[in-house]
């Protein structure tokens, strides 16, 4: 009978282990989800995308993860692409994340913007309005173009009227390069 009892002991036992294993291990896993507790509808790893024309390829974007949500996209480790035929040049921005709800784009870790003109703009965070070709930068910032270096605070860029505000400026004009290009330019305007 002592036996009998401590084969049952053994299997009982045997049973509180394996289901207290079983509630650690599989128990769910936290959801990817926002603030307000809404879950990605589609979720892709590791992914490139492209949007053509009948002419070319307009614009690429490369990323670690994206997810969709109901009203909003969102990118890890990205870079976006674009051919502009008009100016013949190539850009990119690069970032961590960048968050896109209908026309605005929010870089909330910073953005880097080159282009195939040896131009640059990096911004702490910001967020561009396409519709409106605008972007408010938020902290630091730095622009290198052949005419010069500029650097502050808290950029306002408007492309369409070329409005650059901002604080704490500090830039460097390269004067025989700004010539060259208001040469070139028929609007005389620098680049940023």
């Amino acid at each position: 009978m002592g036996r009998l009892n401590s084969i049952w002991i053994f299997f009982i036992s045997l049973s509180v282990v394996m289901v207290g294993l079983i509630l650690l291990f599989l128990k769910p896993q936290p959801s990817l989800s926002t603030k307000g507790g809404e879950f990605a509808k589609i979720e892709v790893q590791k992914f490139h995308a492209f949007q053509t024309s009948t002419a070319s390829t307009d614009f690429k974007i490369e990323g670690s993860r994206a997810l969709q949500y109901s009203d909003h996209e969102v990118l890890y480790d990205f870079t976006l692409s674009k051919f502009d035929p008009q100016t013949h040049t190539q850009e990119h921005a690069k970032g961590e994340v960048v968050v896109r709800k209908k026309d605005l784009y929010t870089f909330p870790k910073g953005v880097l913007y080159t282009t195939s003109n040896n131009e640059s703009f990096w911004s702490q965070k910001g967020t561009y309005d396409h519709s409106k070709q605008t972007f408010d930068g938020h902290g630091y910032f730095y622009l290198s173009a052949p005419e010069g270096d500029v650097k502050g605070d808290d950029i306002t860029y408007n492309h369409v009227a070329k409005i650059l505000r901002a604080k704490h400026i500090h830039a460097v004009i390269n004067l025989e390069n700004t010539q060259q290009s208001s040469r070139k330019s028929p609007t005389g305007d620098l680049p940023f």
